[in-house]
Parts: structure tokens; C-alpha cells; sequence
């Protein structure tokens, strides 16, 4: 999937590991930090509409954000314990004549039920509005050049509605994206990093040119407070789109400009790179579950301290 094409759900649909050791400490200690700040995250956001999603159960339903029809899927543990963790997962941009629920398709093609049961995790993955892109084609797809507040509070509005409706931990929430996805979670860390444990991003990166914008779409800006962040690619020359021949969007070269502005604000922040283009394989996916995981609200990374181990020998520390 590609921040301008279809959801590559042959690249996602990968069995769900279930050993965490893709990066776990050195020494096999994957246990949470000293606290470096002792703050909350922060408080619950007012309903936009004082409307919210189905959450008896897992699947997808819909609800009114700012005004809009909005569709979530929410994917809850077969026997939630209490205090879960919640991940935000975004997806990329999709087709509509492929499908109606890009939110759900991701939810089946990660397993993201295996997941939440794993790990006693709320999965939460909404969908994308439809917009015209280039004035050519409908998509689903994030409002990356920020025209408006909607794509944000849709995000305020859920976590609101998830820590009031259901027995959740909010110091251990996180938002992972993967490509055009990856790019929305830029916006969302820049802007909300108070409420946020970490940030894991799949082939993204920031201040993005893009054919179609007028000017740098998914652009950072300094967060509110320290976090730690993973940040994955393909390899150089191919982590690209839609192709090496003509390439629009680089999304290795936005990895490297979203790693340098982390890495200039202190976030500890660790760069993977596979030998692969622009696609979610079974590594990526596992060392991202590991991560998340790993991670709870102000309290510093287990991997600051422990390192990364043997098996994540395909990342660096770039900053921390």
C-alpha cells in the first residue's frame, strides 16, 4: 500500500508471531524505564458530536465526528482483562471501487484479532475520508496537508469514546501507520503527543512534496513531549512511489527528514531498513508489535537501556 494506491493486503496478510524477541533488550530484559517526566497523558477530549462507536464487540460500525459520517473498526481481546492497551493503527490509502471499509480489510490482512488477544490490546483503526486526489480519482486518504481539524478530532473523538466505554490502560495507547498511514501518524505525533506512548511508523516520514499539493504534506512540527518513535523503510532507491522509473513520492528520503527533525527535538528514535520497496512484510510487523508492546506514557524506553538485541540487526539508534 502506497500513500496513493490500493491497500497491498498480500504484503500484510502474514501469520502473527508470537514471540516478542524481534526487539527485546540484549539481555533479554524487555521491561519498562525509570519515569522521566511522572505526567499523565493528557486528559479526555469533549465529544465532537457526543456520539460514539459500537464497542460491545469487534467489528466495524459507524458514528458522527465534527459533523461527518465517520466508520471504525475496533478490535477487542476474545477475553478482555482489565486495563488494555489501545493501538491506533492507520491505514493508507485505499481505493474505493476495492472496498468500502479499508479499516476492517487491514483489521483482517494483520490478523489484528490474533493481536488484541496476544497482548490484551484494543486495536482501533478508522477510516480514511474519501477524497479527490490530483482532481483524477477518489481515495480514501488522510488529510495530510491539514485543511482542516477533522482527521485529528476524529482521532480525539475515539480515544475519548475507548477510554470511557471500555476498561483501558491511556498510558499505554500508541499509533502505528504504514505508508500514506505512516504519513497521518506524523500529523498525529506532531500534534498529539500527550496523549501518545510511542509512535511506530511503516514506510512514512514527513514534509513530504507531492504531485497534486502545493505544498509539504504530513509536515512535523515539534510534539508537546518526549517520546519514543520507530521508524521502518525499504531500502534506499526503492521504498518509493509508484515506481523506481517514476518516482513521486520518495518514502525513504521522508523517513530520513522525519528522522533528522526527532533526532534535532531528543525523542529517542530508531531507523530499521529492510533490503525491500515499499511493502509491510512479517519483520516489520512483528519488530512493530514488539515495540508497542514495550512502551508506557513517561516512562522511558526499555531499548534506551537495554538495546535492541541480536535479532533487530537491521536497526540503529539514530537519537536518545
Amino acid at each position: 500500500m502506497s500513500i496513493l494506491v490500493r491497500v497491498r493486503l498480500s504484503a500484510l496478510a502474514l501469520p502473527l508471531a508470537a514471540s516478542t524477541a524481534a526487539c527485546t533488550g540484549a539481555d533479554g530484559d524487555d521491561s519498562a524505564g525509570d519515569t522521566q517526566s511522572g505526567a499523565d497523558p493528557a486528559a479526555l477530549a469533549s465529544l465532537s458530536d457526543g456520539d460514539c462507536p459500537e464497542l460491545g464487540e469487534s467489528g466495524t460500525s459507524s458514528f458522527s465526528s465534527s459533523g461527518e459520517d465517520r466508520q471504525v473498526t475496533v478490535i477487542l481481546p476474545s477475553d478482555p482483562q482489565p486495563g488494555m492497551a489501545v493501538n491506533f493503527f492507520f491505514h493508507g490509502v485505499t481505493d474505493p471501487a476495492s472496498t468500502n471499509n479499508p479499516g476492517a480489510d487491514t483489521a483482517t490482512g494483520l490478523d489484528l484479532q490474533a493481536a488484541a488477544d496476544q497482548t490484551n490490546t484494543v486495536w482501533v483503526v478508522p477510516d480514511a475520508p474519501v477524497q479527490n486526489l490530483m482532481g483524477v480519482m477518489e481515495v480514501y486518504l488522510w488529510d495530510l496537508a491539514q485543511e482542516s481539524d477533522h482527521d485529528l478530532v476524529l482521532y480525539d473523538d475515539l480515544r475519548t469514546c475507548v477510554g470511557e466505554g471500555l476498561d483501558v490502560d491511556l498510558s499505554r495507547l500508541s499509533a502505528v501507520g504504514f505508508s500514506g498511514g505512516a504519513l497521518w501518524t506524523t500529523v498525529v505525533l506532531s500534534n498529539r503527543a500527550d496523549t501518545l506512548a510511542t509512535a511506530v511508523e511503516l514506510s512514512g516520514g514527513s514534509d513530504v512534496e507531492a504531485m497534486g499539493y502545493d505544498a509539504p504534506i504530513a509536515v512535523y512540527s515539534t510534539p508537546a513531549t518526549d517520546l519514543p518513535v520507530l521508524l521502518t523503510t525499504g531500502a534506499d532507491d526503492v521504498d518509493v512511489w509508484p515506481d523506481t522509473s517514476m518516482v513521486i513520492v520518495d518514502f525513504y528520503a521522508a523517513t530520513d527528514t522525519l528522522q533528522a527533525a526527532l533526532a534535532a527535538d531528543g525523542h529517542f528514535t530508531v531507523r530499521c531498513t529492510d533490503d525491500g520497496g515499499h511493502a509491510m512484510g512479517r519483520k516489520d510487523w512483528n519488530l512493530a508489535q514488539d515495540w508497542l508492546a514495550a512502551h508506557t506514557f513517561g516512562e522511558e524506553s526499555p531499548y534506551e537501556t537495554s538495546g535492541l538485541g541480536d535479532s533487530a540487526d537491521w536497526c540503529v539508534t539514530v537519537a536518545g
